[in-house]
């Protein structure tokens, strides 16, 4: 099991991630997206769970206040500026101190509380703490939203897929993989005649009377094989090309549906400046011009970035009133974005008209960070522009509620490089910073050899591979088996694997098995499949778009029959082969001792993981449920020894689900621990309901103890 300090290391792994998803999704209702506000809401939900169950207090509050919000504007409550500042605030501060965590220093939450607090107390009042009436967010209080309408020439490609266009392409490579079946039949056949060829002119054997009569037959053999296999070159010739033009058909119809405008992205920029602005106190102007198309995945990976750059250029770019009026500056602050469009790329840029970079203070942090260039204080502006980048510097003299800690052109900068993008500084103190961001309009292709494996159609990328070759011999060794690069004394011997048993899908290596050969940072290894094919440029949803993750996979490749290759990570495949156990030949399998079964029915991962490791530390076997609805169809296909669940979840809460387990013949006696972070008026009707279906107990998820839950579920198991 992983340790708690693992699951909270994953618990903060995850929160830029969680926050950028909440604040989209604020943001959309914000501009009418009604639906948004019970996803966020559960999504608070779960982190305030998450929190208090991994002890992490300040995180948990803070979540359950901003829960606290949205519930009031489920409730009937107008919201306001100040609503959407106090739930914005709430979670620029989540993210904050999830970065911060591990060091001394924190965000001042004080702040952001007392934001939340007031937000309440408006809403479920109608009135703002002055007295004065609250103002509700209507149309004219937000910015304007950008026109949607291009001119004529700039229209944008639909951005749904052309069930047409993509049907049509797919009958056609149809069709030519059956005039490929055909060309191979009659590969067949030229191959049996070519074998008829050799035996008629074998010398051995061969009586002198019909010597003429077999070279009359081997020359009409010998002329229909050289006919049958030019027209077979021929076709075969036509139908590849015929087949890379559909292909290629087919992959303008799927890009052309991933483009999407920068329209909804840049207004979600001019909501989050204006956000910080008055959360900051601050007179800013948001501008945003131009437009542009991109792939949506790169958009996605591009939001957070630029949503960064814009809060951080209001915090820090910015200065306050009365240091603008010193410098001689209008009192309103400006921060511009401004996209533009190329054939292939977009350049987005940010620019301020604040104080710029403080050179002086940066010259500060890199000597008391211990730079390993003893250079980098006498070196010029220009030249300490790259040091921006370093990773957890911040030339922020204190933490405040949106910036500060030193996450920020460093992750905007990996964000940007993993689409293959640049960032450019260009900074003067008192007159401003600009910051360039130029990514891509489409991810780009890359070169793979597929491979086939079990039911699994993976890739690995071309630089990957060292050669291809068929499994002649296994080497045994105590390390595993290994085979023979090249024939000799001094042949090379490296370590071979089954890609499928990597995979979850197959057992060990076996002479006659096709294998590839990879690089990986020790050296070489292979892995066998049951076949590859050549070389291919293959259009790759990027792993991070998933609806799902893998650690072996780092990206997507469509096909032309609608099926999907999973593109593998080389050094991944190789970590995870070497650790997987490998069985002892020869010895005896143990008869397996029946391990009690516990189901864990909850919705938020980590809070998940962290109740299935301790109940693997006891010794129990566990199954995993993410809903009501998944953990009753799991119950009643394997009968659990225990239930622990949730209450509130998606289709189905726990309530319900105990309901049902209890209807159930074979699982009405099963235990069952709920754990909740209800707090709400309906919590103690449901411990009630609860109670009255026979659970073992209602836990607390702010206030929980994993030796009591240890000791009930020892007590439910009769001690087991």
């Amino acid at each position: 099991m992983r340790s708690r300090a693992d699951l909270v290391a994953t618990f903060h792994r995850a929160m830029p991630d969680r926050v950028a998803q909440a604040t989209d999704l604020w943001l959309g209702y914000e501009q009418g997206q009604s639906g948004n506000l019970p996803v966020l809401r559960r999504l608070l939900h779960t982190l305030k769970g998450e929190a208090h169950m991994l002890e992490l207090a300040a995180c948990g509050d803070l979540a359950e206040l901003a829960e606290t919000v949205i519930d009031a504007v489920r409730g009937g409550g107008r919201p306001t500026q100040l609503t959407g500042d106090s739930v914005l605030g709430a979670l620029e501060a989540l993210g904050l101190l999830s970065a911060s965590a591990g060091e001394e220093a924190a965000p001042d939450l004080d702040v952001v509380k007392e934001t939340l607090r007031a937000a309440h107390a408006e809403l479920t009042s109608g009135r703002s703490p002055t007295g004065v009436p609250a103002a509700p967010m209507t149309e004219s209080a937000l910015p304007p939203r950008l026109d949607p309408a291009a001119p004529p020439d700039q229209a944008a490609p639909p951005a749904v897929l052309d069930a047409e266009a993509v049907g049509a392409r797919l009958h056609e490579l149809q069709r030519l993989h059956g005039e490929r079946e055909v060309l191979q039949r009659r590969l067949r056949e030229a191959q049996r005649m070519l074998r008829a060829l050799l035996v008629e002119i074998d010398p051995r054997g061969a009586a002198a009377d019909r010597v003429a009569e077999r070279i009359t037959k081997t020359l009409g053999y010998g002329a229909e094989i050289e006919r049958l296999l030019g027209a077979v070159r021929a076709d075969w010739s036509s139908n590849e090309f015929a087949s890379g033009r559909a292909l290629g058909e087919l992959d303008e119809v799927v890009r052309a549906a991933s483009v999407v405008r920068t329209e909804r992205l840049l207004n979600q920029v001019s909501l989050a400046a204006r956000s910080a602005a008055r959360m900051l106190g601050k007179d800013v102007e948001a501008r945003v011009e131009g437009t542009g198309l991109l792939d949506a995945a790169v958009e996605r990976r591009l939001e957070p970035a630029l949503l960064h750059l814009v809060r951080n250029a209001v915090d820090h770019g910015i200065e306050p009133a009365d240091v603008r009026a010193r410098r001689g500056k209008p009192a309103r602050g400006t921060v511009a974005v401004t996209v533009v469009q190329t054939d292939a790329a977009v350049r987005v840029e940010v620019k301020d008209d604040g104080g710029g970079v403080d050179f002086a203070r940066l010259r500060e942090v890199l000597a008391e960070a211990g730079v390993a260039d003893p250079a980098a204080a006498s070196l010029d502006d220009a030249a300490l522009i790259p040091y921006l980048f370093a990773h957890g510097l911040t030339t922020s003299r204190s933490v405040g509620a949106i910036s500060g800690r030193g996450v920020g052109l460093d992750v905007v900068a990996r964000e940007i490089g993993a689409l293959g993008g640049q960032v450019r500084v260009d900074s003067r103190p008192g007159l401003g910073t600009t910051i360039l961001l130029v990514v891509p309009k489409n991810l780009h292709g890359e070169e793979v050899v597929p491979v086939s494996c079990g039911r699994f159609r993976c890739a690995v990328p071309t630089h990957a591979v060292h050669s291809v070759m068929l499994l002649d011999e296994l080497l045994h060794t105590s390390d595993g088996p290994r085979v023979r690069l090249t024939s000799g004394p001094s042949a090379e011997l490296v370590p071979v694997y089954a890609l499928g048993a990597v995979l979850g899908d197959g057992g060990p290596p076996e002479p006659g098995d096709a294998a590839l050969v990879l690089h990986h940072a020790a050296g070489l290894f292979a892995v066998s499949v049951d076949g590859y094919e050549n070389p291919r440029l293959c259009a790759l949803v990027r792993s991070e778009e998933l609806p799902w993750s893998s650690p072996l996979v780092r990206g997507v490749a469509p096909t032309a029959d609608g099926e999907a290759m999973l593109l593998l990570d080389v050094e991944r495949v190789f970590a995870c082969a070497r650790q997987a156990p490998r069985e002892a030949p020869f010895a005896a399998a143990p008869e397996p001792k029946r391990e009690p079964l516990a189901l864990v029915v909850e919705d938020a991962p980590v809070a998940r993981e962290l109740l299935c490791g301790i109940l693997r530390a006891l010794g129990l076997r566990v199954e995993e449920a993410s809903d009501g609805r998944e953990g009753l169809a799991r119950a009643r296909a394997t009968p659990p020894d225990v239930v622990l669940t949730d209450i509130e979840m998606p289709y189905m809460n726990g309530l319900e689900m105990v309901a049902e387990l209890r209807r159930t013949p074979a699982l009405a006696r099963v235990p069952v621990v709920v754990l909740t972070t209800q707090t709400t008026a309906t919590h103690a009707q449901n411990v009630a309901a609860l109670r009255g279906l026979g659970v073992r107990a209602v836990l607390s998820k702010q206030r929980f103890v994993e030796e009591e839950l240890r000791r009930i579920i020892a007590e439910s198991l009769g001690g087991a």
